[in-house]
């Protein structure tokens, strides 16, 4: 009795430890948080326009030719949003394309807004549409990256005259968005706390981002700095927890397979979050599917091997 006595109390103080440790970093998290987003949407922004869509205003720009093929850009989910393109535009813009970049509701510097329906993928991919008709953009060519590659094809398929053809960077199209904070993302305070931690600026942020890289070495010496922006705008937090709360299904081989479009597929050979054997199924089974693999690239293989992947895209 004495013996299961002390390892029932070493149980309890294990748990009490624990949960203190939670109610720590709770209290941190969402404090430090606040304290992280107080600025507006506009903060640090040197160019692009505001659209007004449903009320809400939604970050673009444009660059090169205005007489070049359209080329829109389209990102993934990471709060940075457009910035990742960084590396991208002025080389694309310089050949005389017609580069759009716009920021999804809840990245980059459009709204934060917190009701989880709008972040479905096809709400995302209106939201893209209404963008483009208002730039008036018709038959581009329409590079989406990591899930920006779910609303690629979404245009595409709901809305074919944006569309000539599709590039697909890294594309993550599984349904539900895996981060590793998405076990506590509904408790009170622990997800806040967890998402501004991992995603949205906090200490363990620079590490999620490093890890998309297969060398570090090639992240420009700026691109953390660059990117750490938009996570100061107000809600950014919120607006990450209303992402994961968004049940969005969705299947890469179902959503390629109905394409009416040539769709090229980049991936990074080394990349850990979308195996290349996965693209290789997908140039096996589905008509107008175009595989490279880009070797010493991870998930970021457009900053990594840029020069390649632009010349992919522009070709």
């Amino acid at each position: 009795m004495t013996v299961l006595r002390f390892l029932g109390n070493l149980l309890l103080a294990l748990a009490l430890i624990v949960l203190i440790m939670l109610v720590l970093f709770s209290a941190y998290g969402v404090t430090a948080s606040r304290v992280w987003e107080t600025f507006g949407l506009d903060y640090a922004v040197e160019d692009g326009e505001w659209l007004w869509i449903d009320e809400q205003p939604i970050y673009y720009r444009m660059s090169g030719n205005e007489n070049g093929a359209w080329l829109v850009l389209v990102h993934g989910f990471q709060v940075e949003g457009s910035e990742t393109w960084a590396a991208n535009v002025l080389p694309l813009a310089k050949w005389g394309m017609r580069v759009v970049e716009v920021d999804l509701r809840g990245y980059g510097h459009s709204v934060r807004d917190t009701s989880p329906q709008i972040y479905d993928t096809e709400e995302q991919a209106y939201l893209l549409a209404r963008v483009l008709n208002q730039l008036r953009v018709q038959g581009a060519t329409v590079v989406g990256r990591d899930r920006g590659a779910a609303v690629a094809l979404a245009l595409a398929n709901e809305q074919p005259q944006f569309v000539k053809q599709l590039v697909l960077i890294a594309p993550m199209v599984d349904g539900e968005i895996n981060v590793a904070w998405r076990p506590v993302a509904n408790v009170p305070y622990l997800g806040r706390a967890a998402a501004w931690m991992m995603d949205a600026g906090g200490p363990l942020w620079a590490v999620e981002q490093k890890r998309g890289f297969y060398s570090v070495h090639a992240m420009p010496d700026d691109y953390l700095a660059s990117i750490q922006k938009p996570t100061h705008i107000v809600g950014t937090a919120d607006a990450l927890l209303a992402m994961i709360a968004c049940r969005s299904e969705s299947d890469l081989s179902e959503a390629i397979s109905t394409v009416c479009v040539p769709v090229l597929i980049l991936l990074g050979e080394e990349d850990a979050r979308v195996p290349v054997t996965e693209g290789r199924r997908l140039e096996k089974d589905v008509l107008r599917i175009y595989l490279n693999i880009v070797i010493d690239a991870g998930h970021y293989v457009h900053i990594e091997q840029k020069a390649q992947v632009n010349r992919l895209i522009y070709e």
